[in-house]
């Protein structure tokens, strides 16, 4: 599937989403669903990162893998807004201005500090149903993960739209590459560690 098909079938996978959105605000009496993408978590006396992983709420909703310290906010009735951390770093890559089919489906604020978020998420975070894990805090922005509405969310991540069965397929054809790489390398005696290496290039990992 190309570029262009994805985008075709984005726009009802994103109208999916707010639908539930909007239910899931109803049960839970919140007026915005926000959503952190996730921080970066220091190594114990060290400056070391473990490895990042995006909150799968975040994940759902936009295809941002390494977008650590950013922001989703969700109110019924607007656009999606993300708030996009791109920190000036002189010894990092910084993530890469969002692009691609998606990103005109969103309000798309850069900021540079984590901090900076504060001035363009909802004025009153008791109105806010924030779901992440409680690394994701941020001023008064605690994740609380409302019961209400992640039982919801989290019930109807089960049924997939077009979108994401094309991505899940996506994903297989990657993978099938990396397994067929591994059964060659298996087949021509190589080490545990050279099967492994097989996968992961043969799957661009």
């Amino acid at each position: 599937m190309t570029r262009s098909d994805l985008a075709s079938l984005y726009p009802a996978h994103l109208a999916v989403l707010e639908t539930r959105a909007d239910e899931a605000l109803r049960r839970c009496q919140r007026a915005h669903l926000v959503i952190p993408s996730g921080n970066l978590h220091l190594r114990a006396f060290d400056d070391l990162e473990y490895p990042y992983a995006t909150n799968p709420q975040f994940k759902a909703w936009l295809p941002l893998t390494n977008a650590p310290g950013s922001w989703l906010v969700i109110t019924p009735g607007q656009r999606p807004k993300l708030l996009f951390l791109q920190p000036h770093d002189y010894w990092h890559v910084v993530p890469a201005t969002p692009s691609g089919y998606w990103a005109a489906h969103f309000d798309i604020i850069v900021i540079r500090t984590a901090e900076e978020a504060l001035t363009h998420l909802p004025g009153d975070p008791a109105r806010c149903a924030i779901l992440g894990e409680p690394h994701s805090a941020l001023g008064g922005f605690i994740p609380d993960n409302p019961p209400a509405a992640m039982a919801y969310l989290d019930y109807h991540r089960a049924f997939k739209t077009a979108y994401e069965i094309e991505m899940m397929a996506a994903a297989n054809r990657t993978a099938v590459r990396g397994h067929h790489a591994a059964l060659r390398a298996f087949r021509a005696g190589s080490s545990e560690f050279g099967i492994h290496m097989a996968y992961c290039q043969a799957a661009g990992q």
